[in-house]
């Protein structure tokens, strides 16, 4: 009786160890963890948004064939922006036409609104606006009363009558002048960095408008003829003789060219 005692301690707990689990109850003995969905991100936001695709505020110094100038824009996205920009330009051309002491003076400021498109999102764009200039031509020609007095000029001659005589004519076009062009401005390294832009393209100016007037008495000759006082009439057709060439292409020009190179920051 001992023995079999002592083999029914051993054998029973092994017995209850192998019991057949009921498996309607395995999956509350052992519960399946199902993993959280994912989140979603909102409609309309990208995180991570490369540095390019940064948007701000954008300032730059250029200057090019509209003088030095000014430009502050604003990107509303990588494909559109906007530009305010501004410009002077001097220059001032010192020369001496058949006796005559002259002086061709470039002179006038412009202001532009240009919108610029991204095709691609890159570095290239396509611009369009508007610009608003007041740029003008003047030719300044100033005569002393020498020895002879004369001066061959263009066809005539003239002759000054007192100390001095001045003639100015000037070359105007319109103030309102549509833009036209292609440019570049590199993206930088996120939203605060350097940049460099170039713009390339045509102002529409129109067909400019000439003027003349002079001071101090001038008399004109004409192969010998006696014409009386100079008129403006013959002032100008004198100096468009003179300068021929340049007076050609001024009279045929309707586009001016805009070449601006600049360096700026976007904040």
């Amino acid at each position: 009786m001992k023995t079999k005692s002592l083999l029914f301690a051993l054998v029973a707990p092994a017995a209850l160890a192998t019991e057949i689990v009921d498996p309607s109850l395995a999956s509350s003995q052992n519960p399946t963890i199902t993993p959280a969905p994912a989140m979603e991100e909102p409609s309309g936001l990208v995180l991570n948004a490369p540095a390019n695709d940064a948007v701000g505020i954008t300032f730059d110094v250029n200057v090019g064939t509209q003088g030095i100038g000014l430009s502050l824009g604003y990107e509303f996205n990588e494909y559109f922006k906007m530009r305010l920009r501004g410009a002077y330009l001097s220059y001032v051309h010192e020369d001496t036409w058949s006796d005559v002491d002259g002086e061709f003076d470039i002179d006038g400021n412009n202001v532009g609104i240009i919108a610029d498109y991204h095709p691609f999102g890159g570095v290239f764009r396509i611009s369009a606006g508007v610009n608003f200039s007041n740029l003008t031509l003047t030719a300044k020609g100033s005569m002393e009363h020498g020895l002879e007095g004369t001066y061959d000029f263009g066809d005539y001659t003239f002759v000054v009558n007192g100390n001095k005589a001045t003639v100015e004519a000037e070359y105007d076009w319109r103030n309102v002048q549509p833009y036209l062009g292609i440019g570049w401005s590199t993206d930088g390294e996120g939203d605060k960095s350097l940049y460099f832009t170039l713009d390339i393209g045509v102002n529409f100016i129109g067909k400019g408008k000439f003027s003349i007037g002079s001071t101090g008495g001038i008399e004109a000759y004409r192969n010998g003829e006696y014409l009386g006082n100079a008129t403006d009439d013959i002032l100008e057709n004198a100096i468009r003789e003179e300068g021929k060439d340049f007076f050609k292409i001024a009279d045929d020009i309707f586009v001016y060219p805009v070449i601006q190179f600049g360096m700026g920051y976007r904040f």
